[in-house]
């Protein structure tokens, strides 16, 4: 039986990897690799201000059909906050971006109140965005949006990676499925009947947005790396968190049963299941071996469960099953 990949559905990762080592050599940010994007200015002299920008990718197309405006709007909200947040910043405000073929002003109000309902529960502003209607690129019946976060962290709490050191533990936080990543995949699958209508809605649930017990985490000073596993699977977002000569090695059997990844596997290979999709580990949180229980209690509505720990790395690798 044919295993599918993401390359089948027309996204090919490779590509992704040859951008950025292409944008990692010329720009040589610090930045490159951050979850958020980090700018001091002497107005702040104690803070990083600190930014994302995100969209849902084509989810957004199953959830424009069914109607889904509150979905559109925690999954983008999830995935630039759950970004922001991996530096240890309060998110402060948010913009969005919408392109459409033509404006539908009732759906596009229904979808801005929904996200600025969302925005609200996490202290965030949203402040502006704009609409633009592009009747040669965008098809009929459909919009697309991307936002942008904006958050401020004290420079003495900021989470990097120098935080986390050898002995450390790695939390995972129990995801909701799929979030907002594989969909061109997904969406494949369904079209050429392998998955049901019944588990491809299932697939449709919105991304768990993680902001306020992480930040509770962070004031409390419970955290020294943090991760959010979106695009690339577990290992290649958990390893932008960890140091040089060091290693999260993790254990696979302790991944929660998720049905719609049980469904997944029945059409893709092992291998593509952890590059493409989170496959139950939503966030990763790294602590203090004596801060387990504390961060096991303050997590507890997400199901968080003991993931690896953080050993010496002998061969360069910086995350592994």
């Amino acid at each position: 039986m044919k295993k599918y990949t993401y390359k089948d559905s027309g996204v090919n990762l490779q590509n992704t990897e040859t951008l950025s080592g292409l944008l990692f050599s010329g720009l040589q940010s610090p930045n490159f690799s951050n979850f958020a994007g980090i700018f001091e200015h002497p107005v702040l002299p104690e803070y990083y201000f600190a930014g994302t920008t995100d969209g849902i990718g084509t989810k957004i197309i199953p959830l424009l059909e069914r109607g889904l405006y509150r979905t559109i709007a925690l999954d983008l909200a999830a995935m630039n906050l759950n970004d922001l947040i991996c530096t240890g910043a309060k998110p402060l405000f948010f913009l969005d971006y919408l392109a459409t073929n033509v404006l539908n002003p009732n759906e596009v109000s229904n979808f801005i109140k929904e996200l600025n309902s969302v925005l609200r529960l996490y202290n965030c502003a949203l402040i502006g965005g704009e609409t633009s209607e592009l009747g040669d690129f965008i098809k009929k019946g459909l919009f697309d949006v991307a936002g942008f976060a904006v958050g401020l962290v004290k420079k003495a709490n900021y989470i990097s990676k120098e935080n986390v050191h050898e002995g450390d533990v790695v939390i995972a936080l129990k995801s909701s499925g799929v979030h907002s990543n594989g969909f061109s995949l997904v969406r494949k699958l369904f079209n050429d009947g392998l998955l049901s209508e019944d588990e491809f809605l299932k697939t449709l649930e919105p991304t768990v947005i993680y902001v306020n017990e992480i930040l509770e985490l962070c004031d409390r000073g419970l955290v020294t790396g943090l991760a959010n596993i979106t695009g690339g699977g577990i290992l290649s977002n958990l390893e932008r968190t960890i140091p040089d000569g060091l290693c999260a090695r993790l254990n696979q059997d302790v991944l929660p049963e998720i049905d719609v990844f049980e469904a997944l596997k029945r059409n893709v290979g092992a291998d593509e299941m952890l590059r493409t999709f989170n496959m139950g580990a939503g966030f990763c949180v790294i602590t203090r071996p004596e801060n387990v229980e504390k961060v096991l209690e303050i997590t507890k509505r997400y199901s968080p469960f003991v993931f690896g720990a953080v050993e010496k790395s002998y061969d360069g690798t910086k995350a592994a099953f």
